[in-house]
């Protein structure tokens, strides 16, 4: 609105300056006639702007009036209201998952306990060393260990993990807990064995095989964008 004043008031000073010259210029000056008409013209064009600029500052004055008309700010007061509405029942809903979700890792177990078996490497393999552990594919739970007398024993823990099993399909295990992290929940994941059975392979891998805590950190940072606009999270 400041520019559309400034421009009338540009255009009035132009007039009075138009009209002073049309007055100064007398019949009897007849070889400047041409000029007093193109002064004539010049302020029927002045007139011209005039009633645009004023039609053109009614326009902007309905058009603003529009904009902060009570209907505006009633449909964005009901858009407030209807916003925290949803964000209470998010809240809502997120707790209620919360609830449901821990039940359901207590139900499993607070303590778990997997088993891996890694491959035999290159070293047992020029060696001629035998595998010693046999696995049921119909349960994916047990495994049996061959004695040098060929006998068998049994072991049962919560998962056993194969020779062929990869480190995604380790981690597919152990994500559920993550989720337990964000909603303040205490988890521990660690592993022990003895030297050479993959442990810190399994825990951290490669870079371009990578292992559970490495994992678990991507799961982590994933999670906390879906919840960045409701909560805040410190991973130290």
């Amino acid at each position: 609105m400041v520019s559309l004043v400034d421009t009338g008031e540009t255009i009035n000073s132009e007039e009075e300056s138009v009209s002073n010259r049309i007055r100064q210029v007398s019949p009897s000056q007849g070889p400047r006639l041409p000029i007093l008409q193109k002064i004539i013209n010049l302020s029927d064009k002045i007139q011209n702007l005039k009633k645009e600029h004023s039609n053109l500052s009614n326009q902007v004055k309905t058009a603003k009036d529009s904009f902060l008309g009570p209907n505006i700010l009633d449909t964005l007061q009901k858009l407030g209201n209807e916003y925290e509405l949803l964000k209470k029942k998010y809240l809502q809903e997120l707790s209620e998952r919360k609830r449901l979700y821990n039940e359901v890792i207590e139900l499993k177990g607070n303590i778990r306990v997997f088993c891996r078996c890694r491959p035999l490497n290159q070293v047992e393999i020029t060696n001629g060393s035998n595998y010693v552990v046999e696995f049921d594919s119909s349960q994916d739970n047990e495994l049996q260990i061959i004695s040098s007398d060929s006998s068998k024993k049994q072991f049962k823990f919560d998962h056993v993990f194969g020779p062929e099993d990869n480190q995604e399909a380790v981690f597919a295990q152990t994500k559920p807990i993550v989720a337990s992290v964000l909603d303040g929940y205490n988890v521990c994941i660690f592993e022990y064995g003895q030297t050479g059975t993959g442990k810190t392979f399994a825990m951290e891998g490669s870079p371009e095989n990578r292992g559970v805590n490495y994992r678990t950190l991507d799961e982590l940072f994933s999670r906390e964008k879906w919840h960045y606009e409701i909560w805040s999270f410190l991973l130290v």
